[in-house]
């Protein structure tokens, strides 16, 4: 069957467009962050550099940085032909700082409706190449272009040359939690509005054969019980893991309770709804959409988190940490990184050996307490915030704005904002202390 030509063209200013419609949709409902926590990520500090996790395989990320050049889309011309799709699982672009291209604001419903319809061309588009299937979606100012694999179920298939590909579905109409355990590799776990689930494991690299592969990696697996478990690691000591670059995907009913763990990739997870506890020894971890009870662990990457809720705790041995508006009870330590919190809602304890952290506060339901070793601490409150303030630093410094009443010296600041009431904490060993109000 002859394949069809996209039009990049056509694609390219889809994603222009919806990425300025996002920008656009966002501005009109979220308020601006204060100038001063623009410089956050850069202290006289010197944290301890978090080890570079392999690569992610079979994901391109385009940084829309600069739409007047577009330079960077350029990279979307890997995927003219049909047998580079074959070795790309997901096209997440990232939508980011836009504010120097727009100037003026658009009504929200009328952004909405050039957004979605921007979205909808983008996805004809790419379903005009015949012979493969994908999902396009939008969710946290990404656009997530998945491809699906058309495999035998339970067996390793060649998908495509070099492209070996292991497809298990399954019901989970009695499912209550999953625990997924990987070697080595990378892990994305989709929550789904279905009463299905289904494990992709996708792998490149010095493979010969199906059957060869087959033989040197284990698949321990109970998919039909409540408590349901998929455990992946190679055989003898054929070290396999040095030779391919593998990523697992798991599709599964938001409501699941999620255990999750691979030795040394990144793992992304995407609207869950229970409990999670994730964790890698040495990769990334990104989060979008999650609520309930939340445990993310690295021993060296980044944490980035969109629109989390609950009960949520962070930690990394010596990555950054970003969290984008937070609601629940947040507790972010790293071990030498930044870190930044944006628009929180709720309780905050933030802690980390040698970096910075910034953090704006929309509405505090419990204590504030932020504490680093040798960076510097800016916070942005709420100007009818009732609140406690124990401010300690080589240099602090309160906003004239507040109403407060207490003792303010070069090195603390002891006393109440408004009525008192919340705790605010916040600690320098040998850095500064600044407390600005929002607008």
């Amino acid at each position: 069957m002859k394949k069809r030509s996209i039009s990049w063209e056509i694609v390219l200013a889809g994603l222009a467009f919806i990425a300025i419609g996002i920008y656009l949709f966002n501005q009109s409902n979220d308020s601006t962050t204060s100038d001063t926590s623009k410089d956050s990520w850069h202290s006289d500090a010197k944290p301890a550099a978090p080890p570079s996790p392999p690569s992610l395989p079979g994901a391109i990320v385009i940084d829309l940085d600069n739409l007047e050049s577009l330079q960077n889309l350029e990279n979307l011309k890997n995927l003219r032909n049909l047998k580079n799709l074959e070795n790309i699982k997901e096209l997440e672009i990232e939508l980011k700082n836009l504010d120097k291209l727009i100037e003026k604001h658009q009504e929200r419903e009328q952004v909405q409706q050039n957004l979605d319809k921007g979205l909808q061309e983008l996805e004809n588009e790419l379903q005009k190449i015949e012979e493969a299937d994908f999902e396009v979606r939008l969710q946290n100012q990404k656009v997530y272009i998945n491809k699906d694999y058309n495999v035998e179920e339970a067996t390793w298939t060649e998908a495509s040359p070099g492209v070996f590909v292991f497809r298990k579905s399954f019901s989970t109409a009695d499912l209550a939690s999953m625990d997924l355990q990987l070697e080595f590799g990378n892990l994305n776990i989709i929550g789904n509005g279905s009463n299905s689930g289904e494990i992709t494991l996708r792998a490149t690299g010095d493979v010969e054969d199906p059957a060869t592969f087959s033989r040197q990696m284990e698949i321990v697996k109970n998919l039909t019980t409540p408590s349901a478990s998929f455990q992946l690691k190679s055989v003898g000591e054929n070290q396999i893991s040095d030779r391919i670059n593998l990523e697992a995907t798991l599709s599964i009913p938001k409501s699941t309770k999620i255990m999750a763990n691979t030795s040394g990739g990144h793992i992304n997870a995407n609207s869950l709804q229970n409990t999670q506890k994730l964790q890698t020894s040495g990769g990334h971890i990104t989060l979008n959409s999650i609520s309930g009870s939340t445990s993310a662990k690295t021993d060296g990457g980044h944490i980035t988190c969109d629109q989390i809720s609950g009960d949520i705790a962070l930690n990394t041995g010596g990555g950054h940490i970003k969290v984008s508006k937070p609601n629940g009870n947040l507790t972010a330590k790293t071990g030498g990184g930044h870190i930044q919190i944006q628009d929180a809602v709720g309780s905050i304890i933030a802690r980390t050996s040698g970096g910075n952290i910034t953090s704006s506060i929309r509405e505090a339901t419990g204590p504030l307490k932020f504490f680093t070793s040798a960076g510097n601490i800016t916070l942005t409150l709420p100007p009818s915030i009732n609140a406690d303030l124990d401010i300690s630093g080589s240099s602090v410094n309160l906003a004239d704005s507040f109403a407060f009443s207490g003792t303010q010296e070069k090195g603390s600041i002891s006393g109440a904002i408004n009525n008192g009431g919340t705790p605010v904490v916040a600690s320098c060993g040998y850095g500064n202390v600044n407390i600005n109000v929002s607008n």
